[in-house]
């Protein structure tokens, strides 16, 4: 009995004045569910990360202004990398991916924006470890070195043939490998590594921090998504500019007011 009444109920009309209601909201809560921006947020303290459940960070927390500059609804998803990302770029299932620097296969299906950050890579060692000489060749040549798997450092590590053993995926999880004698330096974000190392309370006279390159952090647009929003990208890159001079700026304020000038 209960099939046939729903089966009646989808067959019944809908009289003309509710159908002219109904449609357009119908459709413009379609609409704005098509619109919103999916993003990926990888695990990278202090940049993105999540606490109590919630995705923070100043990188995070710049993204959200920018987006809110723009009039732009987004869905943010943490992740522990981009590993998966990419795939699910490809099948059209992600939109952009915050925070990340550049590579071939990710600007294969996704556009860069201006940098919101630079971040610079960095060894790091034990301390008592007085033999490590990261810029030297024989480092390269001999040294047994991890980054988190599927990270873009991992890769580049990979190409730049260093002596590199598979680790974790965790970036959280780097520091045990130092620690147990596993290997003999990690290289992941400077200012990522002296967060953790704050973080879960280690010493940080116990380890060495070598800056080695400095990238810029920016965030991937899907050419797919493009396709559909063709001036998103001049939006965003302006939208960008403009929270990174006001970032400055704040900074320069905040400067002159510690030491105001005579």
């Amino acid at each position: 009995m209960q099939n046939r009444v729903m089966l009646a109920s989808r067959n019944r009309k809908w009289p003309a004045w509710l159908a002219a209601v109904l449609l357009p909201l119908l459709l413009s809560a379609y609409s704005s569910q098509a619109e919103t921006l999916r993003v990926a947020v990888p695990d990278y303290p202090p940049y993105t990360y999540v606490q109590d459940k919630e995705i923070t960070g100043e990188g995070y927390r710049a993204f959200a202004d920018i987006m809110a500059e723009l009039g732009v609804q987004y869905h943010a998803e943490a992740v522990p990398h981009f590993g998966r990302s990419l795939i699910d770029m490809e099948n059209k299932q992600l939109d952009a991916m915050l925070l990340a620097t550049e590579s071939p296969e990710r600007s294969a299906l996704a556009e860069y924006s201006e940098p919101l950050f630079f971040a610079d890579w960095a060894w790091v060692w034990l301390a008592k470890r007085h033999d490590i000489r990261p810029d030297s060749q024989q480092f390269k040549d001999a040294a047994v070195v991890s980054a988190q798997m599927n990270s873009n450092i991992y890769r580049w590590l990979a190409l730049q043939q260093y002596q590199i053993t598979p680790g974790t995926s965790n970036i959280r999880g780097l520091f045990n490998l130092l620690d147990h004698g596993r290997v003999d330096a990690i290289m992941l974000p400077a200012l990522t590594a002296t967060t953790l190392i704050n973080k879960y309370q280690r010493d940080e006279a116990h380890y060495k921090i070598h800056k080695h390159i400095q990238l810029p952090y920016g965030i991937y647009i899907s050419k797919t998504y493009l396709k559909g929003h063709p001036d998103f990208m001049q939006r965003l890159n302006l939208a960008i500019k403009k929270y990174n001079d006001k970032t400055i700026n704040s900074v320069a304020d905040k400067t002159e007011t510690v030491a105001p000038k005579n």
